[in-house]
This record gives structure tokens, sequence and C-alpha cells, in this order.
């Protein structure tokens, strides 16, 4: 099975040719359109957002899947979807920004953590969480709740760990290579993507490259390989 989560900067659809290339069977879509569910072929598409053109995509191939009804979309912007074989929370983490959205909705990974907790390890299905998190220990604050540390050790706790970072063992804050490229400079690089995985075992972790994929997105993408552990 293999994943991928991907920031695609917009227009999708005009971009899936090129994201098609890895042949993913799970795809996790950070600021892409709102498509019909069976716009892509063989293939189902599931979305969220507030922003019809700028929101979060899970797109499954090749088998059964569903939003779950335990979905929360004043979570901005979190996906859970269930199928025969495996559960995914997508993930592309508005943190403060929500807040525009009204004083009911968050942005915040580690609120998201709290409120699917028990979705996350309810019964047999390996899982994935993952997506652009938009964040690193690097920016972490005092007190703040949703510093990148909290965010990981409460995963941890939960059973899942960065397949990129179990593979590379590079330490948080301090990855050899980057997800994200801000103004799509090289020199302007951080790790904020993640894919973390529960009963999951990665055999593969690749991260796009930056001559490659710099012209689509100001991201690259992850793709994990894996199997169940």
């Amino acid at each position: 099975m293999k994943i991928v989560t991907w920031n695609c900067n917009l227009k999708f659809a005009n971009k899936f040719e090129h994201l098609e290339s890895l042949d993913a069977d799970i795809c996790i879509i950070q600021e892409c359109e709102k498509l019909k569910e069976d716009y892509f072929p063989n293939a189902k598409f599931f979305w969220t957002g507030r922003i019809e053109n700028k929101g979060l995509g899970v797109l499954i191939k090749n088998g059964s899947a569903s939003l779950d009804p335990i979905h929360n979309p004043n979570l901005i912007n979190f996906l859970p979807i269930r199928s025969d074989d495996i559960k995914i929370l997508g993930v592309w983490a508005y943190n403060h920004r929500a807040i525009k959205f009204g004083d009911d909705v968050s942005g915040e990974t580690i609120q998201a953590i709290e409120f699917y907790k028990e979705w996350l390890v309810d019964g047999n299905l390996p899982c994935v969480f993952g997506g652009d998190f938009n964040n690193s220990v690097i920016w972490d604050k005092p007190n703040n709740q949703n510093n990148f540390q909290n965010i990981n050790s409460k995963l941890e706790d939960l059973g899942f760990n960065s397949a990129y970072h179990s593979q590379t063992k590079d330490q948080f804050g301090s990855e050899e290579t980057a997800t994200f490229f801000h103004t799509k400079q090289e020199s302007k690089k951080y790790h904020i993507d993640y894919l973390y995985l529960k009963s999951l075992a990665s055999n593969l972790v690749e991260l796009g490259d930056y001559d490659d994929w710099i012209k689509l997105s100001d991201h690259v993408p992850i793709m994990v390989e894996c199997i169940n552990s």
C-alpha cells in the first residue's frame, strides 16, 4: 500500500496527472478544490473545507471507503475516512487562522487529536494520521498546547509514529530534508508535512525532489510504502 500527502497549492485537478506518477493508493491533498466524489476514475474523493477552491481532500483508489459519521466540520480541516482495510485522518492544520470562521471552530491539530482519539485507536484497523501540520518544534512556544512537541507526544501515546522519522532517525526540527519551501525558495525550507502510522510498518519513505515539484507547489509530496505490522 502506498500513501501520499501533498499540499498541491490549488488546482489539484490540473496537477493530478503529475501526482499519479507516484501510483499511490491513498492521497491526502491540502489546498485542493471541492470536486465530486467520482471525479477521478476508479477512486473516491472526499473533501472538507470552508473555501470551495482551497480545502482538504482524501483520494482512495480501488476500494470501498466512506466519510466517517464522526466528522466534525468545526475542526478545520481534518477529515476522517474509513475503508475495509484502513482508517485515515487527513490533516491540513489551519491553526490560528481558523478563528476567522467563528469562535466555535478550531484549526489546531492538538484539538483534533483530543476529539478523534477514541476513533483513532478503536478497533483493529491500521490507521494513518497525516498531512500538512503547518507546525514544527522549531516554532514551539512556552505554554502553547498546540506545540508540535505536544502533538508528537500525544500521537506516540496513541501508538502512532512518524514514518519519515522512523526511517531516517532524524530529530524533529533537524530534518535533513524539507517538505515546504516558503515563497518557493529552496533556501527557505521547513519540514512541516508528516505521515504518522499506527499498526503499519513502512518499508520505503520518499520525499519529492524540489526541482521536480516546485513549479507545481511550494510543497513536495511525502510517499510511504507500507504493510500491516
